[in-house]
């Protein structure tokens, strides 16, 4: 059987308090052999270190918390490559994001990885992006996942970063979660404000900052929106249930804008989901015939017991903790 270099996680967290940390952190506990974490909030601590420290991955000693201060999109990501263990150094990485939370998609994904051919370099897959409640998503776009590490790659670009060198890539038809935009909306309007500054879309107006509402940050966004009818990842359960309740006057309006869709959107948004749908299934049968997707059996189980069980090395009970800043770094 084909061996595989192993499996590391890069994440980046900052200031904001992420809802949806722990869920993502628990999606991939079980394909990671190690995740490397950047917490650039610049503090000492925060309630997202506090999140990182509790979870699957830091109680089984497979966890590198870095801290560091918020430059650019690109220096954050930089900074995981720069804090990724050497016995990591040939790896595949996994690149998640803190609201992005996968389901059994990656599993399959992972079990794959170690039957590729070299030249195949990164394995992308397809994230389902929500917008005001569990409810409602507006896209479906193509998305990085797992990318064979080298030296010699760098992450550039303030925001919508690139990674460089990276050599051929596929696309796997796995679906994933993001709810970057299941969030307040004075999160919505502050998120906009920061992505305009480093050069992405427009800024809020000082009203929408200083009074946000439903109606300010997502009415634009729902028209495009479709209705969500399948499952959330398992990881979500308690996530979902907590947040419905927090924001059930929230999520009520959610679906009221949603419902303002004209006859004209709705026929527009049943065209862009059948142009999803077939994309997906496009991919499936691709893959189906390039590469026995989905594989035929994916054990379900954490990287390092599996090498415990097999008389492996095994990782010492503990976190590694990086407390230098950027600045002393370089």
């Amino acid at each position: 059987m084909p061996s595989s270099p192993g499996i590391v996680a890069h994440l980046i967290v900052g200031r904001k308090p992420e809802r949806c940390l722990g869920a993502a952190l628990e999606s991939i506990a079980g394909v990671c052999d190690h995740a490397v974490i950047n917490d650039n909030s610049g503090l000492a601590s925060s309630e997202n270190a506090a999140v990182v420290l509790s979870s699957t991955l830091a109680r089984t000693g497979r966890l590198t918390l870095v801290r560091s201060s918020f430059v650019d999109f690109a220096t954050a990501r930089n900074t995981c490559l720069d804090a990724t263990p050497a016995e990591f150094s040939h790896a595949w990485g996994l690149f998640v994001d803190a609201d992005e939370v996968h389901g059994a998609e990656l599993l399959a994904m992972a079990a794959l990885l170690p039957h590729l051919p070299r030249e195949i370099e990164a394995v992308d897959g397809y994230c389902r992006f929500f917008v005001g409640s569990f409810s409602w998503w507006m896209d479906l776009q193509r998305s990085r996942c797992f990318v064979r590490l080298s030296p010699q790659l760098r992450w550039s670009g303030k925001i919508h970063e690139r990674l460089a060198p990276v050599g051929r890539r596929i696309a796997l038809p796995a679906v994933w979660a993001q709810y970057g935009h299941v969030v307040l909306p004075r999160e919505e309007a502050e998120k906009s404000k920061l992505y305009a500054s480093l050069g992405a879309g427009t800024a809020p107006t000082q009203l929408q900052l200083e009074s946000p509402n439903a109606t300010s940050v997502w009415a634009h966004l729902l028209l495009h929106a479709h209705r969500f009818r399948g499952k959330h990842s398992p990881a979500m359960d308690m996530v979902i249930k907590r947040l419905s309740l927090e924001r059930a006057e929230l999520f009520a309006c959610v679906d009221r804008l949603a419902g303002l869709q004209t006859r004209t959107d709705r026929v527009r948004n049943a065209l862009r989901r059948a142009n999803a749908s077939r994309l997906v299934a496009w991919r499936a049968a691709e893959a189906a015939v390039r590469w026995q997707w989905p594989p035929s059996r994916t054990v379900i189980s954490f990287p390092y017991m599996r090498r415990a069980a097999v008389g492996g090395p095994q990782p010492a009970p503990s976190v590694r903790v990086d407390l230098t800043s950027d600045q002393q770094r370089a």
